[in-house]
This record gives structure tokens, sequence and C-alpha cells, in this order.
């Protein structure tokens, strides 16, 4: 997978609906709300769609998320950190990091990116999207198979540690569905004169080769 960072600085002003205190994770996104302390992470489905709606101003806000756990070669993984603080320093700062962990299907480690900032700086009144947006590209040449993604959110302030761990699948969009056998005592069914090729499992593409 080849590494795309993006710097985009994003301030949202919305107020916060707070979650169940505590940590909430599915496949495709978690959520932990605690002590004042609001973090969500989304595998979201379409990175450049999402983000030119972030910017976008709106009644609604944050922006719809759609997220998705299967992947291309050529798509790119993007887990969109949020988050909402009110812990600052003397400074009146937020300081808040994260570091993502990605595994191959063998259990191998693919990438490692650290110390990304979350926010270093005045967090924004409502919601706000991480100062540094990182991304992976699933290349060509990488195996088929389920990979596995940690994300550790870390607050310097409060000394508090998150950690979510997200699987997503790398498929191949030309695959055939595997037959099921018939039972071992039922007759076999006479073959057809015509036979129907069988149809291909085909994801939705991602256009975005930039990320």
């Amino acid at each position: 997978m080849s590494r795309a960072v993006i710097g985009f600085s994003v301030f949202a002003f919305c107020l916060v609906v707070w979650a169940e205190e505590g940590l909430h994770e599915s496949a495709d996104q978690g959520i932990y709300s605690k002590d004042g302390l609001f973090l969500k992470v989304a595998l979201v489905d379409d990175p450049k769609t999402f983000l030119a709606e972030w910017m976008k101003p709106s009644n609604s806000f944050p922006p719809p998320i759609k997220t998705r756990t299967s992947f291309h070669r050529g798509d790119t993984v993007f887990p969109a950190v949020m988050y909402s603080t009110h812990t600052l320093n003397s400074e009146g700062k937020a300081d808040i990091t994260y570091s993502l962990l990605f595994r191959r299907p063998d259990g191998s480690i693919y990438e490692r990116l650290q110390d990304l900032p979350v926010v270093d700086g005045p967090p924004p009144k409502g919601i706000g999207l991480c100062k540094a947006k990182a991304g992976l590209k699933i290349e060509d040449t990488d195996p088929f198979g389920e990979y596995t993604l940690k994300v550790t959110i870390t607050d310097e302030i409060r000394d508090v540690t998150v950690e979510m761990l997200f699987k997503f699948s790398v498929v191949d969009p030309n695959a055939k569905p595997e037959l099921t056998p018939p039972p071992a005592n039922s007759e076999p069914e006479p073959p057809e004169p015509s036979p129907t090729p069988l149809p291909t499992t085909r994801m939705r593409s991602f256009s975005d080769d930039r990320l």
C-alpha cells in the first residue's frame, strides 16, 4: 500500500450529541465518549466527497457519513478521525495525536503511521476533523483477504489513550461465487442444454485515485 497524507484544517462549530459513555465499536466505525472527550473514527466510503462535504457550510453538521468495509485494489482506506474536547493546557490549546497500524491478512505489519496530529491548538466549539488526514492506497499487488486497522488516539493533556480496531476486506471484483455442492443423498440434476454464465460479484469502484 502507498501512503497518502492529506493536509487540510477544519474547524467545526456545532453542538455535540454525546453518546453513552465509554467505547463502542462496530465493523466500520468506533465512538468513545467520556469525561468531556468525544472521539469518532469511521472508514468513509468516498474520502474526496466526504472532505468536500465537511468543508461546506451546512445547516446539518457534521455531514452524513457513508462507510464501507470492502475495498478493491486501487481504492484508498481512509479512517476519518473526529473529536471534541474542552480540556486545554495552560496556553489554551488541546493536544491529541493518533497512530494507524495496518496488518495484512496473514497478521504481519503492513504499514504504520505514528504521532499524527488530531489537534494541536485551540479546539473547535463543536466537532472537529483531525488536522492530519492519512489514508493508504491499496496496490495492485496487495493480497486479497481480511485486513485489520488499529487506530490509537492519545489525549496528551488528559493522559488518556483509546484504541479502536477495524476489519476490512480487499476483494476481487471478478471473483465468481462459490457453488454449494448438492447433498450427498440427492440425485444430480440433469445438465442444462444452454448453461447461463455465472454472474460476477462487482463492488462499486473508488473513483478518487489521488488519495
